[in-house]
């Protein structure tokens, strides 16, 4: 009764962990997550998985062949096949969820070792993305699952705390229907919208997040038919809807940016005249604008604060990430959508997707 009346009907406390599919533990993808300074915590290699970690946030790799992250590799490539929320209580997240008119996919399973009890369950969310609900001990990630050691020298100087947000694309008319289900089933709330327009492409998207703004969500679709932007890039590689982009906060962009890119990992280019314009906006930055453009990190805000943020190329898949970092301001960099638009837009001419 008390989550309900707080608008979280489903007793949700947060992330848990985001699976991603592969087809083995081999995968460049793991060697992409130890340079970007994810440690090696849990591994069960019975059924090939492992456990990767930095700060609060938590990658699941699933290589199992017998496994429905196997049935997600086959008809997607890599990618997130499930979202998992840890709850309150299993049990009543599905009840809750399966009364809202949410579809259940995997029932409540019961596991236990000497750690304690393990709850979990799944419905379905968009596409073929999984929402699982786990209830577990805070000691041991999941049964059969043994503590490894981390690589030495793996973990970033200034790594990111935690999942800010994480973006999912859906194809043009969908986004509405997801939006629904948001606020229906989880009792989410809309609260932004944004219409983008590039010089030949669009989207629109909407944010929903949790009723503590601990867990957000914005929601891409194209705005027009049979285009050729990057949602419809995304839903091609992609073979369908799923999570675009993972945002990862950290508490201070530049040092977590350099270290980065010493590791080699690439960002989006944004032009000369981006960071000519900065000091005409309605917002003061102490950071050196010459090291901002250096690092060709985005700044976006008002009068009470304002965001850092930078988007890496694609590595997963057609997944990429966002690293984010908030100085009284939580926003999503409105003020920069239409540079990062532009920035991809030239990007996909370059490769000749976009004629």
């Amino acid at each position: 009764m008390t989550a309900q009346k707080h608008g979280n009907p489903l007793g949700i406390k947060s992330i848990d962990h985001l699976e991603f599919c592969c087809d083995s533990l081999d995968t460049p993808t793991r060697k992409v997550f130890e340079k970007f300074g994810f440690l090696q915590s849990e591994i069960n290699e019975r059924s090939s998985q492992i456990l990767m970690t930095q700060g609060q946030t938590r990658f699941l790799l699933n290589g199992k062949k017998d496994s429905y992250a196997r049935d997600y590799f086959r008809n997607h490539g890599e990618g997130v096949s499930t979202i998992s929320f840890q709850v309150d209580s299993c049990e009543h997240a599905l009840k809750q969820a399966s009364a809202r008119g949410a579809t259940i996919v995997r029932p409540l399973e019961k596991k236990e070792d000497a750690h304690g009890t393990y709850y979990t369950g799944s419905i379905q969310g968009f596409g073929d993305v999984y929402n699982e609900f786990v209830e577990r001990p805070n000691t041991q990630f999941r049964p059969g699952f043994q503590k490894v050691d981390p690589a030495v020298g793996s973990e970033l100087m200034t790594r990111t705390s935690r999942i800010d947000h994480l973006t999912n694309n859906v194809p043009r008319g969908q986004l509405e229907q997801w939006v629904e289900f948001y606020e229906r089933v989880y009792g989410f709330t809309v609260t932004r919208y944004f219409d983008i327009k590039g010089q030949k492409t669009g989207l629109e998207s909407k944010v929903v997040q949790s009723h503590d703004g601990n867990i957000i969500i914005p929601i891409n679709e194209p705005d027009k038919d049979n285009g050729q932007g990057q949602i419809e890039e995304f839903l091609e590689r992609h073979n369908g809807p799923g999570v675009q982009h993972i945002a990862l906060m950290t508490p201070n962009i530049v040092s977590t940016i350099s270290e980065l890119k010493t590791r080699g990992f690439k960002f989006l280019d944004i032009p000369h005249t981006y960071y000519e314009d900065i000091p005409k906006r309605n917002f003061t930055v102490t950071e050196d604008i010459s090291i901002l453009e250096e690092n060709q990190i985005l700044v976006d805000g008002d009068p009470e604060g304002y965001l850092l943020q930078i988007f890496t190329d694609t590595y997963v898949g057609p997944l990429f990430f966002e690293i984010i970092q908030r100085k009284n301001n939580m926003g999503f960099g409105e003020g920069n959508f239409q540079a990062l638009f532009d920035a991809i837009e030239r990007d996909q001419m370059q490769r000749g997707y976009l004629k």
